[in-house]
């Protein structure tokens, strides 16, 4: 029967890290949205590509509060480095939701390309001239020809090496230039992914001593009472059924750079990169509006049902007898020691609870995809194992 009640208790466990990480994606992705985090590691990785050993890049982006702080333009309008002639083409800079994100969230692999072969050939070729001639003068000049700036050196290097890899065929060399920016997209959802599960941590952890949700105590309630089992598994079956396609229903598949686009994109988690170019109704308000309502949908709706059933919050708590610890005797020693195990009591009950929101909060970094799968594979378990009903446990 162990067997049983030990699945029982992880499912249950499960479920909750679930519901919970599913309200930790939330919080992040309101907090990507308002300040951007696509659009400055995006920054960040074009910086890298085109001025990779200027000191401009280790100041702005090689601090993890980077992510949080407000783009100032120290130049204004005036355009100095590559990538802020990068970010000047029209190309590039009319792709920007609005003022509040001044810089896109998303670029093509086609626009990065035209962009780098507009800044090689410059501005003054007429229908017929030839290209070839202008970018191999930038090469060897090792200055853009549109606003004469110098190329960082590391980057005329590599942009040299794939020009002459192309033998001066331009076709080729934009296709290198593309798998080039499809690279270095890589790494750039992976310092995402990095960043972001840092971020999540925090918010799980805040929102496990919020909501008081201590995995030591869950699981501890979870093995203790077989109705409260039975209720929670329930609950996750239910929940299993009503949303069989959690990744378009919910906002966790958004682990990539630029991904969201239109509110609806938002709750999906569905947005093509085709269509970001196209978002251009949708406000950052609005964004923020409706993944506040989800977040509100999701506490009120099942965690609250989950909460009820286990007892989560705060009200009611109690960490000791307050009236054994305060007793009055007669003998002050007795009271004093008394007094003092009590407190010692209550720090180990602290220590106990904070490495319940600490499991909890790891738990939570995980994201919810990962929650998600595992629950239906331990669903699917256990709907293939005959599990006896309490009326047989007692034959």
């Amino acid at each position: 029967m162990s067997e049983f009640i030990v699945l029982d208790v992880v499912i249950g466990l499960v479920f909750i890290y679930l519901l919970y990480s599913l309200l930790a994606t939330i919080i992040q992705e309101l907090m990507a949205t308002w300040f951007g985090f696509r659009s400055k590691l995006l920054e960040r990785a074009v910086f890298r590509m085109l001025d990779d050993n200027s000191g401009d890049f280790d100041k702005r982006f090689s601090s993890f509060k980077s992510l949080f702080k407000r783009r100032d333009d120290k130049n204004g309008n005036l355009v100095t480095t590559p990538p802020e002639l990068f970010y000047d083409h029209p190309l590039i800079k009319y792709l920007s939701e609005d003022k509040f994100n001044s810089k896109p969230s998303y670029i093509s692999k086609q626009n990065f390309s035209k962009v780098m072969i507009d800044l090689l050939k410059g501005d003054k070729l007429k229908p017929g001239d030839d290209v070839k001639p202008l970018i191999q003068q930038s090469m060897d000049t090792g200055k853009m020809a549109l606003n004469n700036i110098p190329i960082g050196q590391e980057t005329l290097k590599y942009l040299n090496s794939i020009w002459i890899d192309a033998q001066g065929d331009i076709e080729i060399f934009r296709n290198s230039l593309e798998k080039w920016f499809d690279d270095t997209m890589e790494r750039c959802t992976g310092w995402y992914k990095r960043h972001t599960q840092i971020i999540v941590f925090i918010i799980g952890f805040i929102i496990a001593v919020a909501f008081n949700v201590d995995t030591i105590s869950i699981a501890g309630k979870l093995q203790k009472d077989p109705n409260l089992r039975a209720a929670i598994v329930q609950q996750a079956d239910n929940y299993i059924k009503e949303h069989p396609k959690l990744y378009k229903d919910t906002v966790i598949n958004l682990n990539k750079i630029a991904i969201v686009t239109t509110k609806q994109d938002i709750l999906t988690g569905t947005a093509k990169a085709d269509s970001i170019t196209k978002a251009k109704n949708d406000s950052i308000f609005n964004r923020g509006i409706q993944l506040t309502h989800k977040a509100d949908s999701l506490i009120n709706g099942d965690i609250a049902k989950a909460n009820g059933l286990l007892g989560l919050g705060w009200s009611g708590l109690k960490l000791t007898d307050s009236k054994s610890c305060i007793a009055y005797k007669k003998d002050k020693e007795f009271w004093t020691w008394n007094l003092f195990w009590c407190c010692l009591s209550v720090v180990g009950k602290f220590l106990l609870m904070l490495l319940g929101w600490l499991i909890t909060a790891l738990a939570l970094s995980l994201g919810a995809p990962f929650w998600f799968d595992l629950l239906n594979k331990l669903m699917k378990m256990r709907s293939s194992i005959n599990i006896p009903t309490a009326s047989q446990t007692k034959k």
